[in-house]
């Protein structure tokens, strides 16, 4: 079986929304599935992409992995702020689908006769590949897959320009999923957010693959701190997602706001000040306080960039001295960067009186590192992975003294972990790519194709 494995953002494009598809394309063909992966080009990664390039991660794909490279090239930056202004206010969506539109109408037909795919995988975001990708598979008769990895009406780090363009995007959402053939979630919770919005849509359509980890494990015993009285070095890789004029735009009244901003509509409230390590700081200051023999032992170490609101945390708590900023580093130099931590940290967004649907790709690197897991987690998926993995200290942000004492026992050895072996190992790749490749499969039946015999 062939299908089109359309991942945009895909290798040697850095970050963490490249690994799942990755990963996916590594462990199709072990079920007899061959991924023909539509992406783009090293040149337009540059001019239409943030994230750094990685090309270590290349090493990890298969020789053999057929990767179709279609450029996309940029008008970003072309009109300057009248540019920026119009993408705010007249678009739904990112522009790449758009830029790149012109070059795939080129190329894929010649793709497609010579491959002959029997179905269309596409990753989201970027949330514009969806509607493309519903006209193309529509137009060439294939039924399509989208895999959400992240919500997209529901996707709230700051307030939408209006209620209009909300609306505007539900209905863009809604398109797509009807149109879809099968729809992928990373977290249940997408799942029942997306059913909650488009109650027409089947609730059997949508099924829920989270990420993963790559390691073989057979002994799930916790690589702890291996000796008591040294140093104690909590870590953390990567963004938080946390932007404080956003964050502010999101919480704050319509009434408080400036003129031209009373206009903005949030669907629901979020708050993305949890999402940042501020009330782990707080926490850190407070336990400090209490035991400030510690302050010697502790160690926390941030690897990634370093946002501009990040010094002024650490300086509202007094733990310049406790803290150190490696920079950014590839996969291969974060693997090693988190296996000589003792503590891995990791944080989510806040919903006041519901639940976040996000689950940081980085606590399935966690679990396969069989590192104690530090969550200052609220409400939602994040919360719920951690308390079945068994694997994680779980504090409540808002409770600083309970949290405190909890990072004193961490720090002291008096916690005992108890992984759930049975859940964490169906959290491995190989065994997600398989319940992906049913949901393909199911798809050929219901074409009334032949069904594969692969292994199990």
């Amino acid at each position: 079986m062939k299908i089109l494995f359309v991942a945009f953002e895909f290798p040697p494009l850095g970050g963490g929304g490249v690994q799942r598809s990755m990963k996916f394309a590594k462990y199709l063909p072990e079920f007899g599935v061959t991924p023909v992966v539509i992406t783009t080009d090293l040149r337009s990664f540059r001019e239409v992409m943030d994230n750094p390039i990685d090309a270590g991660l290349l090493d990890e794909l298969p020789g053999d992995l057929i990767i179709e490279r279609i450029p996309c090239p940029s008008s970003r930056g072309r009109n300057g702020r009248v540019a920026a202004w119009r993408q705010i206010f007249f678009s739904l969506v990112e522009p790449q689908a758009k830029w790149w539109r012109p070059q795939l109408e080129r190329h894929l037909p010649r793709i497609l006769e010579i491959h002959k795919p029997e179905a269309i995988y596409v990753s989201l975001p970027p949330f514009g590949m969806g509607p493309l990708w519903c006209d193309f598979a529509k137009r060439f008769r294939l039924p399509l897959v989208l895999d959400f990895r992240d919500a997209w009406s529901q996707w709230n780090i700051s307030p939408y320009g209006s209620w209009f363009h909300y609306y505007l995007t539900l209905r863009l959402e809604g398109s797509c999923l009807g149109a879809a053939s099968r729809v992928v979630c990373s977290s249940d919770q997408i799942r029942e957010d997306l059913l909650a919005e488009h109650r027409g849509i089947p609730r059997q359509k949508l099924v829920t693959i989270t990420n993963g980890y790559d390691a073989e494990i057979k002994d799930w015993s916790l690589l702890t701190n291996p000796s008591v009285g040294g140093k104690f070095v909590i870590g953390y890789v990567g963004n938080f997602y946390y932007d404080p004029s956003a964050s502010e735009a999101m919480m704050l009244p319509w009434w408080r706001k400036r003129p031209n901003r009373m206009i903005q509509y949030v669907p629901r409230k979020e708050d993305w000040l949890y999402r940042s390590p501020y009330f782990f700081f707080r926490a850190v200051a407070s336990l400090l306080k209490n035991r400030p023999e510690l302050r010697g032992r502790l160690r926390i170490r941030f690897a990634g960039r370093k946002p501009e609101w990040m010094d002024a945390q650490v300086d509202k708590f007094g733990l310049n001295d406790v803290m150190e900023f490696v920079g950014y580093l590839d996969h291969r130099s974060v693997l090693d960067f988190q296996s000589r931590c003792d503590c891995l940290l990791v944080t989510s967004s806040k919903v006041p009186g519901g639940a976040d649907y996000s689950i940081a790709g980085k606590t399935f690197e966690y679990f396969g590192l069989r590192k104690p897991i530090l969550g200052f987690v609220t409400e939602g998926a994040q919360k719920e992975i951690l308390r079945k993995s068994g694997m994680a200290v779980i504090c409540d942000p808002d409770d600083t003294e309970g949290s405190a004492e909890k990072l004193t026992d961490l720090i002291e050895g008096k916690i005992t972990f108890s992984p759930d072996q049975i859940f964490l190992q169906g959290l491995h790749r190989r065994i997600l790519t398989r319940h992906l490749v049913d949901v393909l499969l199911s798809l050929r039946k219901e074409a009334g194709g032949v069904v594969l015999n692969i292994p199990s």
